[in-house]
């Protein structure tokens, strides 16, 4: 998972002090293993940034890509690791409030939007999960793969229990918009 910080010393007195030791103490309450990496985000402008590489002993395997501009597909795995999804995203959702990142990539926006979804989801019931990313124009220089394309939008279906959830979450880890649909035939005509 990566997760892009702004870099707090731009443009202060502290311009040019490195923030990797601090950021690094922050998230190892989140993940010990965290890796930090310099970046800039910036279009046409200095951005400064820290791209973080986080909660990299997951097996992030159980999404598996179809290409650029991919969809992701959680199937059986997902059912059997509801609650491990669940307390990821849980973790997720306490970092974005806690340290407020500018970007995040496909996996924490999944994550986010499990653990919001978490009360109207069936844990015994089916879970399939479809994530579209919609890329706005990328950075040429980035390294990584968040830095670059650090402005997205991920479309999230989530279906279960007979309804279909799309969220459209943005890449700043804000909700775009969210609908909820029930699947049954005789509801298509009245969604």
């Amino acid at each position: 998972m990566e997760i892009i910080f702004p870099d707090p010393y731009y443009d202060s007195e502290r311009e040019g002090e490195d923030y990797t030791p601090e950021l690094k103490a922050l998230l190892s309450q989140f993940d010990p293993t965290v890796n930090v990496y310099k970046t800039n985000i910036g279009h046409g402008a200095d951005n400064p940034a820290y791209l973080v590489q986080i909660f990299s002993s997951i097996d992030w395997s159980t999404l598996l890509t179809a290409g650029a501009g991919a969809a992701f597909f959680l199937g059986k795995k997902i059912n059997e690791n509801f609650d491990a999804w669940l307390e990821i995203g849980g973790k997720v959702q306490k970092l974005v409030e806690k340290l407020s990142p500018s970007r995040i990539d496909e996996f924490a926006a999944t994550a986010l939007v499990l653990k919001q979804l978490e009360g109207k989801l069936d844990k015994k019931g089916n879970l399939a999960v479809t994530v579209q990313l919609v890329e706005f124009r990328p950075v040429p220089w980035g390294k990584y793969k968040l830095d670059k394309r650090p402005d997205a939008l991920y479309l999230i279906t989530v279906k279960n229990g007979g309804k279909a959830h799309i969220v459209g979450i943005k890449s700043d880890s804000s909700i775009a918009f969210q609908h909820e649909f029930v699947l049954e035939w005789y509801e298509f005509s009245n969604t």
